[in-house]
């Protein structure tokens, strides 16, 4: 079976831990309410294309501890391919612990990535060779660039969400055709806040597209053509966590439907703000008639560079 969208990456247990606020240091605070989630970059990008109708297949890896079956057991039921997917024995799942502060609206992650990974050998080519697009994150590092590689070599569009610098991010980024990144990127990997020196300076090192996140600002998206920047839809944010991930998803969505780079963007905007909106990754996802719906009836302020 040929897929939209092969994924490519991390995969994590998120325990979602709801507060009225932060505590100080070395203090305690009452917890609301809380809840395990599947999480990740990818794989949360490839549940909205999923639900939204796209094909796809995830490549990664979760070991035989109890988030384990857990992790199995939620992505297939959102219809991802994991036959390309291992569970290694022996080893650590990824978990991480969210911290959602209910009066600011904002999220505090400590985590640990998965104790071991898929290996570049590992791979399933046919399946990326056979995809429409590729999605990565960028780690393992070894993985995701022979899997950006033999997508290249075979004419699959290569998509990477790029949440923070990673090793070997200047080696993966020449094979990229569509490349996300939140504006601390821009410092982290080229000293520069500046937006437009940063798409532009992104955009010369390989990628044809380029959009940059900053949450209430809204987001930026560059081509050799034109720079856009379309305003965040105002909402009262309860949880971040997963905004980004669910952006890139729906940036992949438009480029696959082949829709004007205008409203792509609006429409990734959209959806991130929407989802922001609830709790988590999975429940909160909007449905496209949602989408659209905001799409039809709001008009978001667009400003356009040629």
């Amino acid at each position: 079976m040929k897929h939209d969208v092969v994924g490519v990456g991390t995969v994590v247990v998120d325990h979602l831990v709801l507060l009225s606020q932060h505590p100080e240091q070395d203090a305690k605070t009452n917890i609301i309410s809380d809840a395990y989630q599947i999480g990740g970059p990818v794989p949360t990008a490839q549940v909205l294309l999923s639900r939204f109708g796209k094909a796809c297949a995830f490549i990664g890896s979760w070991g035989d501890d109890q988030y384990g079956p857990l992790i199995e057991r939620n992505l297939a039921a959102e219809n991802l391919n994991l036959e390309a997917s291992r569970m290694l024995a022996g080893t650590r799942s990824g978990y991480a612990q969210v911290w959602i502060d209910e009066q600011a609206g904002t999220r505090t992650i400590a985590c640990y990535r998965p104790q071991s990974c898929l290996q570049p050998d590992e791979l399933d080519l046919k399946l990326i060779q056979q995809a429409r697009a590729i999605h990565l994150d960028g780690w393992p590092e070894e993985t995701c660039f022979a899997a950006a590689k033999v997508a290249r070599q075979a004419g699959v569009k290569v998509c990477l969400d790029a949440g923070s610098l990673k090793p070997g991010m200047e080696q993966l980024i020449p094979y990229l055709n569509v490349m996300n990144c939140p504006r601390r990127f821009l410092t982290e990997y080229l000293q520069t806040d500046d937006i437009h020196t940063g798409g532009k300076a992104l955009l010369e090192q390989g990628p044809e597209l380029v959009t940059i996140t900053d949450g209430t600002q809204g987001a930026w998206l560059f081509t050799k053509e034109v720079c856009l920047h379309c305003a965040a839809l105002p909402v009262l944010s309860l949880d971040t966590t997963g905004a980004g991930d669910v952006f890139s998803g729906a940036l992949i969505y438009g480029i696959l439907e082949a829709w004007p780079l205008d409203r792509t963007l609006k429409f990734a905007c959209i959806t991130a703000a929407l989802k922001c909106e609830r709790l988590g990754n999975r429940d909160a996802l909007p449905k496209l008639a949602e989408i659209e719906a905001v799409l039809q009836t709001r008009d978001l302020p667009l400003s356009r560079w040629d």
